[in-house]
């Protein structure tokens, strides 16, 4: 066969494949009908989002940003340049990295999906770069001095909660508030549930279902408060709010009690976060090892090293000396 019947026959094959990527490039749909249509779907028969926390986190990401922004586009039409272009005014505009960050990986995850279903030819979300966001907010984390004087000025339940939040086993606001008395055992606590914004749900991922253990000071502290319970019964809340059906919301107590303690000794910017973050750091600093402690609080090693655990100074000053020592002696 001569070359040009060997074009002519590879431009015979490929007709009908061409003409077919031509019709589904040239869809008519936006890049909103795709989110809503398919890519949601997708996300929500997968079962990947938590309805209660990860789903309505995830539409407000795309409903208050992406969409508004680029959402009545034709998809085939968006172009890198676009994509580019919006993640950078969202930098601008100050928002965080976490939020920049989100918006990228949803991103790629949309056009990739299109690009399977035929819809557009090439994938402009694959070079797309994260651009410098504003920096981030400090990490705060509580001194051994801090947490006695904040225990010095919170009542005893508040002291409890705040206590089972930081030192005594860096849990989740949402677990502390879920916990009932069948959760407390003679040396450790069940994490069996926890409460998002006023609803129960299960424990956040699989490794959020564990076993707390109960230290010394958290056993007294644990009994001292069961003193004072009207109801003890397993079923009943251990933090019951005014109706004992319902625990009182992690949000309200932290807001009425814990919060101001806290800003009355010079601790205002600490949020629960930075309680659960010192967990992680003072767990740290005693040499408990990264395993040990991403076990505790329920959840991965990365995460326990990466974004909760801060090293504190005087461990850093001690590395130093012992970097000195052995260039020096």
């Amino acid at each position: 066969m001569s070359r040009k019947a060997a074009e002519a026959e590879r431009d015979r094959v490929l007709q009908p494949i061409n003409a077919g990527l031509e019709s589904r490039s040239s869809s008519m749909m936006t890049l909103s009908e795709f989110i809503d249509t398919t890519f949601l779907d997708v996300k929500m028969k997968a079962g990947r989002w938590r309805k209660d926390s990860t789903e309505p986190n995830s539409l407000g990401i795309l409903n208050l940003h992406l969409k508004p922004a680029l959402g009545a586009e034709l998809i085939h039409l968006v172009t890198r340049r676009d994509l580019q272009a919006f993640l950078q005014r969202k930098a601008d505009e100050q928002y965080s990295y976490s939020l920049v960050q989100h918006l990228h990986s949803f991103i790629g995850e949309i056009f990739e999906m299109a690009l399977a279903d035929g819809l557009i030819r090439i994938n402009p979300a694959l070079s797309l770069v994260i651009p410098k966001c504003k920096p981030p907010k400090p990490k705060p984390v509580l001194t051994p001095d801090d947490i006695e004087r904040a225990v010095q000025v919170l009542d005893i339940r508040e002291r409890l909660f705040f206590w089972l939040a930081t030192p005594g086993g860096g849990m989740r606001p949402s677990e502390v508030e879920g916990l009932q008395l069948g959760d407390i055992g003679t040396d450790r606590i069940f994490v069996r549930r926890r409460m998002y914004r006023g609803s129960e749900n299960q424990p956040k991922n699989r490794r959020s279902e564990r076993e707390v253990p109960i230290a010394p000071r958290t056993a007294a502290l644990i009994s001292e408060y069961r003193k004072l319970l009207i109801d003890d019964r397993p079923g009943a809340w251990l933090f019951a709010s005014e109706n004992p059906k319902r625990p009182v919301r992690y949000s309200n107590i932290f807001r009425r009690k814990i919060g101001p303690a806290l800003k009355s000794i010079g601790l205002g910017h600490i949020n629960y976060q930075a309680m659960r973050r010192t967990f992680a750091s003072q767990g740290k600093a005693s040499g408990v090892d990264a395993k040990t402690r991403s076990d505790i609080m329920g959840h991965s090693v990365d995460v326990n090293e990466n974004q909760y655990a801060q090293t504190p100074f005087d461990v850093k000053e001690e590395a130093m000396r012992l970097v000195e020592k052995r260039l020096l002696h």
